[in-house]
């Protein structure tokens, strides 16, 4: 079953490089479930092109990105942290339900393949506030 967020195509793709842009800059965001099942691979994808680090993969991250200070952030420090994560840049975790229209919220965040320990704490953290 195809997942539609709304029909027009251009709501779509800048929403998912709005979210891009900001997982890049502030390393996790929380976002509707439904919008995480459409990031999560767009992320992947992104991030599968951009490891490289050529001049194709720089001219992607201009067209993707909207923040210059996230073009950076990404070849200067993301692409050098996951260069050695095979598929799955991201992680996410459910959260509670949102207060204003129970939408089950998730946070998206970028693996730090550096720190393995990372993920258990993230875990715990999540599992507290709950």
């Amino acid at each position: 079953m195809k997942r539609v967020l709304r029909s027009q195509a251009d709501f779509k793709s800048t929403l998912m490089r709005n979210q891009l842009t900001s997982l890049i800059l502030h390393e996790s965001i929380t976002t509707t479930k439904a919008k995480s099942k459409n990031l999560i691979p767009y992320v992947n994808r992104f991030f599968a092109r951009v490891k490289i680090s050529d001049l194709n993969a720089k001219k992607l991250a201009h067209q993707t990105l909207f923040d210059k200070a996230a073009i950076v952030k990404t070849f200067d420090d993301v692409v050098k942290r996951t260069s050695k994560i095979g598929e799955s840049y991201t992680k996410s975790f459910n959260l509670e339900a949102r207060r204003g229209d129970s939408s089950p919220m998730v946070r998206v965040s970028l693996i730090d393949a550096s720190k393995p320990e990372t993920a258990k704490a993230e875990t715990k953290k999540v599992a507290k506030k709950k």
